[in-house]
């Protein structure tokens, strides 16, 4: 897709999204009875804005299928890129927020009918085995590793597990510990997997991090000084830094 036509698609989105706006405020109020998750419409409308910038990869797969845990922005962000690669998305959100997710879905499927594209970018309440068993489409799970491993327990063919979303968490420190919850309160509220370590020392909490991680944002706060240039370079390890309200710039960023 050539810049022209992206920004065409994006700035149309965008449009609809602010004739909408109540459509969307009023799902997520309904949301907001089992979920505390806020959406905000000029969160959309900027997270649009960046991917107007972005060179987004096409898929070699023209047909793919992503589970994730519901996060609307997550859904919205996976959404455009799939309109700028040209590929067909399915969206498992896990019955998660699930009437937020579906009003910004329909908003993009209004689009891309009024200007005659013909994608389907779609959304799912829950993956149905059997369906996936005579599906040929790429499937990617973007958090739930139970998820991902369930699905090759059952033979599922063509899947990936990718817990780019997904949080690690060491903390050394007592005093760290209004911080902590203040994470924990952050990731639940956000959809966020988060796996707390603990160790004896943070040598060995670094030991642990670096050998489990499989994708996923590593977090260590500490008062300890760390040789970062000792830390393996393939691992996102951070220290002493808050990188939460920057996950869902990564998952912009990232080539999923």
């Amino acid at each position: 897709m050539d810049k022209t036509e992206k920004e065409k698609i994006l700035n149309k989105i965008i449009s609809k999204i602010k004739e909408e706006k109540n459509s969307i405020k009023k799902a997520n109020q309904i949301d907001n009875k089992h979920y505390k998750m806020k959406v905000n419409i000029d969160k959309l409308i900027q997270i649009t804005e960046k991917l107007k910038n972005k060179t987004i990869r096409e898929y070699i797969d023209k047909s793919v299928l992503i589970t994730h845990n519901g996060n609307p922005y997550i859904t919205y962000i996976l959404a455009i890129k799939a309109i700028c690669s040209g590929t067909n998305l399915d969206i498992c959100v896990n019955e998660t927020m699930l009437g937020t997710n579906s009003v910004i879905i329909k908003i993009i499927e209004e689009v891309l009918k009024e200007l005659k594209i013909n994608m389907k970018i779609v959304i799912i309440r829950n993956l149905d085995i059997e369906t996936l068993k005579n599906k040929e489409a790429k499937i990617i799970v973007l958090q739930d590793k139970s998820q991902y491993t369930k699905l090759l327990k059952l033979n599922i063919q063509n899947v990936f597990y990718r817990p780019i979303y997904n949080l690690a968490l060491y903390i050394d420190d007592e005093k760290f510990e209004n911080i902590k919850r203040d994470i924990i309160k952050y990731c639940d509220e956000n959809f966020i997997e988060i796996e707390i370590y603990d160790a004896d020392n943070i040598d060995d909490a670094i030991e642990q991090l670096e050998s489990d991680n499989e994708g996923e944002y590593v977090l260590i706060l500490t008062k300890q000084k760390i040789d970062i240039n000792k830390l393996k370079k393939d691992i996102k390890i951070y220290i002493n830094k808050n990188i939460l309200n920057e996950l869902e710039e990564k998952i912009i960023e990232e080539k999923i």
